[in-house]
C-alpha cells in the first residue's frame, strides 16, 4: 500500500508549518515573515513554561518588535501588527476565525478541512472578571512544531524540559508528562557519561580542564550548583501534586502512580549527575593545586612527527600497501580492541632498579617483550579481586599494600598484572561469562567462573571506576599507582 495509516495526521503536523507566516502583506519582509512567526512562537512557550503571564497581543507585539530589531530589519508598526494578528488568527482580524486548510484522508478517500489556532486564550491567568487582557499559550499543534525543531536541534536545556513537564503534571496530561519524563532521563544519562568521559579525559590528560568544557560550557562552581539546587526545587513542586491526584478516577489515578514513579528515578538519575559534577570540580581544584606542573607537560610522541615525518617521508616504503596498513585503521569505521596503556602509565611512576649491564638490559627488555602471558598465574592473582567485587561490590589498588612480599612478588612477575588492572580503570566493562572475543579482562572473569561457579553472580554486571580522594596510593619498590577503586555499578 503506497498511503500508510496515520498520513492524515502527518499531514496535519506539516501543514501547520507551512501556513505558518503565510498570507500576510508585509511588503519586503515577506521572506521573513515564516522566521519571525516561529520565533513569536518560539518567545510565547519560553514564556509559558516559566509561568511569565506576559503573553497578551500587547506583548506579542513587544516581542515581534524585538526581533525585527535583532534581526536588524526595517519595519514599520503596521508590520509588526500584522505579523502578530496572522499569528493569532486566520486572514480578517475582525474574525478571529481559526486557520483551516484540506488534507486527503486516507481512511476516506477524500479530502478534509483540518482547523487548527497556533495560540489559544490561557483562561487561568486572563482574569477577565477584573478587567484584565487576554493571556494567550500555545495550542498542541504549535507545541508538536517547537518539540519537532527540538528534538532535532536540541534546542531546549534540561531546566526548560522540566519547567514543561511541571505544565504537563498541574494541566493532568499524564502521558505526555511520561514522555516528557523520558526526555528528561536521556538528557541527564547523556551528562552523566560526559562527566564520565570528561573526568577520565583529565585524569589521562589533565590539560584537557582548559580545553573540554563541552559538557558545562564556562559556568563557575557556584551557578552550576545554583542549577542544581534550581533544578531540585522543581522536582519538589512536581511531587507536591501528587497528593492532589487522590480524587481522581482508578484508571487515571495508576496512569499518575505509574508517572510519578517515573519521575523519582529522574530524580534520582540527576542527584547522580550532581554528585559527578561537584567530584569533578573537587577533582579540577585538586589538580590544579597539587599537581601543577601536569598542565606543560607535553606527550613526547605524535603520529605525524614520529610515524610520517620521521620515517615514512625520510625513509620512504618499500610497497604501496605499507601506506594503506599505516593508514587505514586511523580511518576504519571498525576499531580494533585497543587498550590506551601509555594514557594509563603516563601519571604513575614506575621505577626500575639499573644494576646490570646496558648489553644484558637490552636483553632483558627483548625477552620481557615476547614473552608469553602466564594466564594461570594472571586468574589467580584476580580471584582475590572478584571475590571482594562479590562480597563487598568494590576493590581497590590500595589493598595490595597489606600483601606480603612473596604475593607482591607474583603481582610483579609480569607487567600484565597490573595492566589488566588499569584496563579495568581505563574502560567500563560488563561482565560475560560467555565471553569468545579478545577482552583479557572477560577473559580472566570467564576463566574465575570455570574454576568457581559462585563468580556467576557477577554476570551481566558493569564495573566502572574510581580515583578516591584519599592520599595513601599503592607504593610497592617498583610502582606506584594512583589509588583507583574499581566497582559494581547499581
Amino acid at each position: 500500500m503506497m498511503i500508510e495509516k496515520g498520513f492524515f495526521n502527518r499531514m496535519k503536523k506539516m501543514q501547520t508549518m507551512r501556513m505558518l507566516g503565510g498570507g500576510m502583506d508585509l511588503g519586503p519582509l515577506n521572506e521573513y515573515s515564516f522566521e519571525i512567526c516561529f520565533l513569536l512562537i518560539q518567545n510565547i512557550f519560553l514564556r509559558e513554561l516559566r509561568e511569565n503571564h506576559h503573553r497578551t497581543r500587547e506583548d506579542m507585539l513587544f516581542i515581534a518588535e524585538k526581533i525585527l530589531q535583532e534581526m536588524d530589519l526595517s519595519y514599520d508598526p503596521e508590520a509588526t501588527q500584522r505579523v502578530v494578528d496572522g499569528t493569532l488568527w486566520f486572514r480578517d482580524p475582525m474574525k478571529q476565525e481559526s486557520f483551516k486548510t484540506r488534507i486527503f484522508h486516507e481512511e476516506t478517500g477524500r479530502k478534509e478541512e483540518f482547523a487548527f489556532r497556533y495560540f489559544k486564550v490561557d483562561r487561568e491567568h486572563s482574569h477577565w472578571e477584573q478587567g484584565g487582557s487576554t493571556v494567550y499559550m500555545l495550542t498542541e499543534e504549535s507545541q508538536e512544531m517547537i518539540f519537532i525543531t527540538r528534538e532535532i536541534l536540541e534546542e531546549f536545556g534540561f531546566d526548560l524540559e522540566q519547567f514543561y513537564t511541571l505544565q504537563l503534571i498541574k494541566t493532568g496530561n499524564f502521558t505526555k508528562a511520561q514522555g516528557s519524563i523520558d526526555n528528561l532521563m536521556a538528557r541527564v544519562r547523556t551528562l552523566i557519561t560526559r562527566e564520565r568521559e570528561y573526568r577520565r579525559d583529565i585524569l589521562r590528560d589533565p590539560q584537557n580542564i582548559f580545553f573540554d568544557q563541552s559538557s558545562r560550557g564556562n559556568k563557575s562552581e557556584e551557578e552550576i550548583k545554583a542549577q542544581f539546587d534550581e533544578e531540585q526545587k522543581v522536582f519538589e513542586d512536581m511531587f507536591t501534586w501528587r497528593s492532589r491526584y487522590d480524587a481522581l478516577p482508578t484508571e487515571k489515578k495508576q496512569e499518575a502512580e505509574t508517572m510519578f514513579e517515573k519521575l523519582g528515578q529522574a530524580r534520582a538519575l540527576h542527584d547522580r549527575l550532581a554528585k559527578l559534577v561537584t567530584e569533578n570540580f573537587a577533582l579540577e581544584m585538586e589538580i590544579r593545586v597539587k599537581y601543577p606542573e601536569s598542565f606543560w607537560n607535553t606527550a613526547s610522541h605524535s603520529f605525524k612527527k614520529d610515524i610520517w615525518q620521521n620515517h615514512i617521508v625520510k625513509n620512504g616504503l618499500e610497497k604501496i600497501e605499507d601506506l594503506e596498513a599505516v593508514v587505514a585503521p586511523l580511518f576504519s569505521p571498525k576499531t580494533d580492541f585497543i587498550y590506551p596503556m601509555d594514557w594509563a602509565w603516563g601519571e604513575q611512576q614506575v621505577y626500575r632498579k639499573r644494576t646490570f649491564k646496558h648489553a644484558r638490559e637490552e636483553l632483558l627488555e627483548e625477552d620481557w617483550t615476547f614473552r608469553e602471558i602466564d594466564w594461570e598465574l594472571l586468574t589467580e592473582l584476580y580471584e582475590d579481586v572478584f571475590r571482594e567485587l562479590l562480597e563487598k561490590g568494590k576493590f581497590s589498588i590500595r589493598s595490595l599494600n597489606e600483601k606480603s612480599e612473596p604475593e607482591q612478588g607474583k603481582w610483579l612477575k609480569q607487567r600484565e598484572n597490573i595492566d589488566l588492572f588499569m584496563m579495568f580503570v581505563i574502560a567500563d566493562v560488563k561482565l560475560d561469562r560467555f565471553h569468545t572475543g579478545e577482552d583479557e579482562r572477560l577473559r580472566v572473569y570467564k576463566a574465575l567462573c570455570d574454576r568457581n561457579p559462585d563468580f556467576h553472580k557477577l554476570h551481566g554486571k558493569r564495573i566502572t571506576s574510581a580515583i578516591e580522594d584519599a592520599g595513601e596510593v599503592l607504593l610497592w619498590e617498583e610502582v606506584l599507582i594512583s589509588p583507583y577503586t574499581i566497582y559494581l555499578e547499581e
